[in-house]
């Protein structure tokens, strides 16, 4: 293994656990902007499935 892989395992586990403390600390604020990136994933959905549908549709 050379340095720079090393640098980079030391730095992602840093990071990890910085994350999972943010994640823990900011939780109700985690659950708010998961709820909003799940309903901006089922908005998307819908659209793509509206413009498959007016593609059929004019097939």
């Amino acid at each position: 293994m050379d340095k720079t892989a090393l640098g980079m395992l030391i730095l992602g586990l840093i990071l990890l656990i910085a994350g999972v403390y943010g994640a823990y600390y900011f939780l109700d604020e985690l659950i708010f902007v998961i709820k909003g990136l799940l309903g901006l994933v089922v908005a998307l959905v819908g659209v793509m499935l509206l413009v498959v549908g007016i593609l059929t549709i004019k097939d």
